[in-house]
C-alpha cells in the first residue's frame, strides 16, 4: 500500500514584543486577506484561528532579535496519488 503524498502551503508569523506595546504580530503570507485578518491579534487568538482554518504549527524559533519568535505553519493543499 502506498503512503499518501501531499502538497503543502506554508505561512510564517513573527511575534515581536516591544516594551511600550506588549505584543505586535506581523504576518508573512501570500494570502493578503489572511495577513490582514491576523494583524493585531494576540498570539493565542492567532494560534486558535489558524488551527480552525486547518493550519498545523510546525516549529517555533527565535528571531534575529532577542524579542522575536517566528512561528512556521503548514497545511495540505493537494493530495497526489
Amino acid at each position: 500500500m502506498n503512503n499518501p503524498i501531499y502538497k503543502w502551503e506554508y505561512i510564517v508569523i513573527q511575534e515581536t514584543i516591544f516594551p511600550l506595546n506588549p505584543l505586535r504580530i506581523t504576518v508573512e503570507s501570500e494570502d493578503k486577506e489572511l495577513a490582514e485578518t491576523l494583524q493585531g491579534k494576540s498570539i493565542l487568538e492567532t494560534l486558535n484561528y489558524l488551527g480552525e482554518q486547518g493550519w498545523e504549527l510546525v516549529t517555533v524559533t527565535t528571531g534575529l532579535e532577542k524579542n522575536t519568535q517566528i512561528f512556521y505553519f503548514k497545511r495540505p493543499i493537494a493530495y497526489l496519488s
